[in-house]
């Protein structure tokens, strides 16, 4: 990869990543070993809460009940998790590339949850709000504006003196992120997200993210 300095600020050549590097945020491929520790660690930390959780509603954990609280432990825990694993075990130079990434999905899971959750509390409170319409544009709202309010604040915190091209929110990265919209939907409690039994896979989702911030590079 080329790069070039103009002024205090670093830029890359990125005509020479192909899509695949764009997409998953690896430059060079990770040793098999690395990922299948980094699934493990992602999926543990997901799994953990989830126990805790069951356990305190006293059900199964296929069964657990997702709010606010729910849905953001389990998110930060898998992330945390598959972030932590990625660092100990993965080369040191990657260290500030999967930081990097890690607050990436943290924010992409909890910004968009975050705003989600305040809309979907108004339509609690408004009769008018209080219906499936609202519910899903408001969903849809929160997670397009969330998932851009997450990636600038991401970009701050990573870059806070503008030294290094922002990390950009794709459409792929949306695609990849689909936690979110999940999330959202599940606690609007929309009808389709019932019928897919959308909470079902949300564990999943969350421990893919870590995954993702675990091996990027």
């Amino acid at each position: 990869m080329l790069t070039r300095v103009s002024g205090n600020k670093v830029e890359y050549d990125i005509s020479t990543y192909k899509i695949n590097t764009y997409r998953n945020h690896r430059k060079e491929k990770t040793d098999n070993n690395i990922k299948f520790m980094v699934a493990a660690g992602s999926s543990v930390s997901t799994l953990l809460p989830l126990v805790l959780i069951a356990k305190k509603q006293n059900v199964k954990i296929y069964n657990i009940k997702y709010g606010i609280k729910e849905l953001l432990s389990t998110s930060t825990c898998g992330i945390a998790g598959g972030t932590l694993t990625g660092l100990a075990l993965d080369k040191k130079e990657y260290r500030k590339q999967k930081l990097n990434e890690g607050v990436f999905q943290f924010m992409n899971s909890t910004v968009p949850t975050l705003i989600c959750a305040g809309l979907l509390a108004l339509s609690d409170k408004f009769s008018s709000l209080n219906n499936t319409a609202f519910k899903i544009s408001g969903t849809l709202f929160g997670l397009f504006a969330g998932m851009h309010l997450a990636a600038t604040l991401s970009n701050k915190i990573n870059d806070p003196y503008d030294k290094v091209p922002d990390r950009k929110l794709t459409i792929k990265d949306s695609i990849a992120n689909i936690d979110d919209a999940f999330g959202a939907l599940v606690l609007a409690k929309v009808p389709i997200a019932e019928k897919l039994h959308a909470d079902k896979i949300l564990p999943v989702i969350f421990s893919w993210c870590g995954y993702r911030a675990g091996v990027s590079n």
